[in-house]
């Protein structure tokens, strides 16, 4: 008995206590169930390890790193929602196998024994469930491990002084069997202590600063039709027609001054058939990717494109910013820096600090809790991708943020940028539009993510800068750049455009250009997606953008009630989607079905007589910017002044134009509502074709334009 007990407390200690990736969690040694679980672990899968953590921590929002049906699980950075416990018919190959002897089969002698000795004693090994199932042959090294097992449970009996509950023809069996199986539990013990010299190397050295570089490039072919009206308007060049910046920059009108702007005008007035022909585009986008500790990234992105002049949002096309396709980017296959961004965890790796010298929005750091926000691989249509309110201020330069996991299920997340921020004489804090926004996501359940955001933002020309909705919406009534009555020559109760006693040879007139109206803008937003199964997602997302002008309108009582009054605009929109993915058996698959109302200006004041101008488009930087009108009639899309200075109006008395009185301050009258649907085939891991095609109807909810049809077929390579 003695013997005995010496040689399993001295053999057994001997023998490291080697189990597979599943059969270590039956045992509660941290050090070796490490080891273990390295097997199957090679070194790039260490440090990919290393790359899941710091993504789920860095969480990029760049649309080169987001896969669409699975931003539900990635968005939240706190863990994956989808089950991920093992099915009741676990995989035998969780066990090492790796053995090419004979397998011990449940008849022979020493798996009834082993068997017998793990139910008497309570050795659980075999499966990640706690279960040993002694219907399933084995290997002869994963038998040994079982046995290793068998072998440490009764050491702890002997050890603990508790050797009496130990039976005498046990510790026999268990002789026998640790003979017949010592050369496969010496070759585990080799295989351990290898594998635990090679993690200690590893977790020494397992980083060195890199440089990746990868790629995306879309292919499109795109055509549209529908669309007449707001489309077939005429843009008017140099020649043809200018638009003066101040109205009243007039010769006979001593003591003003200003220069005379040539951007091109838009006429409406004389509309012709829409520019509605195919055409094939790219985008193409250039990334590096470095690292200096192994948790930090630096990001570097060169962005180029060719889909040019605003493509179907040009007012000689569809003319409204709700044809504009997510993908398109008019840069005249110019090559520019898009983006340059630094992230760094800390505390723990609860926050994730963002510097992004240039390129920064909101949605860099605010999560768009949408599983279409990737340009390539989600929704067609710039609408589709996100909600509004995290677009807000546009293209900025510079901006910094924090990603905080206060709480497993809980994240806050807070950005700030600013446009010219390189600019000395703007600066951080002075540019002309900035933008801060906080938004709280919240995973209350393993299925559903939800995210409330709020968003406060400086505009010096009152424009919301997410050109998605109606302009009206975008302007919030149409006020920077417009003209209004100026009392120096306007008789009160007469209305503008109809004044006659202006100086002689004016005509009717006169205006008082206000330039651009500073605006402050706060917005709410909020967004939900909601797994019902492994396969079903819907989502949904909705918001209000609050504009107030911090200028009041002249005191003049030609104004009437709008006298003294500062402009305020109201704007709202939401989205439904539902996705399906690998639909038909197909992995990787995603077909997506959305249903939603562009940003619309829902109130507005105070009305006021006035003459708008032509809102430019610029949604990429670098792009040429392109005037749009929604083909809405308050708009002055015809310059009213003759290029020598003089008003283009008729005598007093005479018809007055069509395009006269305007108003601005007036909210939209009709509604938009955007269908889209797409289908992404997954080719390879680094190909997918989506085909899809997006509906409009009363674009620029303005009723009388008909609705607009908008195709693609995308095509994006990932390498």
């Amino acid at each position: 008995m003695i013997g005995i007990k010496y040689f399993l407390l001295t053999g057994a200690s001997a023998i490291v206590f080697a189990l597979s990736i599943s059969m270590a969690k039956a045992i509660e040694q941290p050090k070796i169930e490490e080891a273990l679980q390295s097997i199957n672990t090679s070194v790039a899968q260490l440090s990919e390890k290393e790359s899941v953590k710091l993504e789920k921590n860095l969480q990029s929002n760049l649309n080169i790193d987001i896969d669409a049906e699975q931003s539900i699980d990635r968005l939240t950075n706190v863990s994956q929602l989808k089950d991920d416990g093992n099915s009741p018919e676990d995989n035998i190959e969780q066990v090492t196998s790796v053995s090419q002897l004979s397998d011990v089969q449940p008849s022979d002698w020493a798996f009834g024994a082993l068997q017998s000795l793990i139910e008497r004693y309570g050795v659980i090994a075999g499966y990640p469930n706690g279960t040993f199932r002694g219907n399933r042959a084995m290997t002869r090294y994963e038998f040994a491990a079982g046995l290793n097992a068998a072998l440490d449970k009764i050491n702890q009996i002997i050890a603990a002084g508790t050797e009496n509950n130990v039976r005498k023809e046990d510790l026999v069996t268990l002789q026998k069997l640790q003979e017949e199986f010592a050369a496969e539990l010496a070759t585990l013990r080799g295989r351990v202590d290898t594998l635990e010299a090679r993690t200690a190397e590893i977790e020494a050295q397992q980083f060195s600063t890199t440089t990746i570089m990868n790629a995306e490039v879309i292919f499109a072919v795109s055509s549209a039709f529908g669309g007449d009206p707001p489309g077939g308007c005429r843009v008017l060049d140099d020649d043809t027609g200018y638009f003066f910046e101040n109205v009243t920059q007039l010769p006979s009108n001593p003591g003003r001054s200003g220069d005379q702007n040539t951007d091109p005008e838009v006429d409406c007035g004389d509309r012709r058939e829409p520019a509605r022909n195919t055409v094939f585009s790219h985008l193409t986008r250039i990334g590096l990717q470095s690292s200096f500790t192994g948790k930090d990234v630096l990001r570097t992105y060169l962005t180029t494109g060719n889909f040019d002049d605003g493509g179907f949002t040009n007012p000689e096309s569809l003319n409204t910013y709700m044809a504009r396709l997510s993908h398109q980017a008019g840069l005249n296959n110019k090559v520019f820096l898009d983006l340059l961004e630094y992230r760094f965890p800390a505390f723990d790796d609860k926050v994730v600090f963002s510097v992004i010298p240039f390129g920064f929005e909101l949605s860099s750091v605010l999560s768009a809790n949408s599983p279409y926000f990737d340009i390539g691989r989600g929704s067609i249509s710039r609408f589709g991708q996100l909600n509004p309110v995290l677009r807000i201020g546009g293209p900025m330069d510079a901006g910094v943020g924090f990603d905080w996991l206060i709480a497993d299920p809980v994240r806050l997340q807070v950005a700030y940028g600013t446009r010219d921020s390189g600019d000395f004489g703007e600066g951080i804090f002075g540019a002309d539009h900035s933008a801060l926004g906080v938004q709280l996501v919240v995973r209350p359940t393993q299925n559903i993510v939800t995210g409330i955001s709020y968003v406060n933002a400086y505009s010096s020309d009152g424009s919301l800068g997410t050109y998605t909705g109606s302009v009206n919406a975008e302007t919030a009534g149409l006020w920077s750049g417009s003209s209004i009555p100026n009392d120096q020559f306007n008789s009160p109760g007469v209305p503008f455009g109809q004044q006659v006693n202006a100086p002689s040879g004016f005509g009717p007139c006169c205006a008082n250009y206000i330039g651009n109206l500073p605006a402050q803008i706060n917005a709410v937003g909020g967004s939900l997606q909601w797994r019902v199964t492994d396969n079903l997602t819907l989502g949904a997302w909705g918001g209000y953008m609050f504009t107030n002008f911090l200028e009041a309108l002249p005191n003049d009582d030609v104004l009437g009630d709008s006298a003294g009054q500062k402009p305020y605009g109201t704007s709202a929109t939401y989205l439904f989607s539902l996705g399906i993915s690998d639909p038909f058996g197909r992995e990787g698959d995603l077909f997506g079905f959305l249903f939603g109302m562009p940003p619309k200006l829902v109130d507005a004041g105070p009305g006021t007589p006035g003459t708008p101008v032509p809102f430019f488009e610029q949604v990429v930087r670098e792009e040429d910017p392109t005037p749009v009108t929604d083909n809405n009639d308050n708009l002055n899309t015809v310059s009213q002044f003759t290029t020598d200075g003089q008003p283009n109006l008729p005598p007093p008395g005479s018809n007055l134009p069509s395009n006269l009185p305007k108003r601005v301050g007036v909210r939209d009258r009709a509604t938009s509502l955007h269908f889209e649907v797409f289908y992404r085939f997954r080719v390879s891991d680094n190909v997918w074709i989506t085909p899809g095609f997006f509906v409009v109807t009363n674009p620029g909810h303005i009723a009388d334009n008909d609705t607009i049809f908008v195709g693609t077929l995308r095509t994006t390579f990932r390498f």
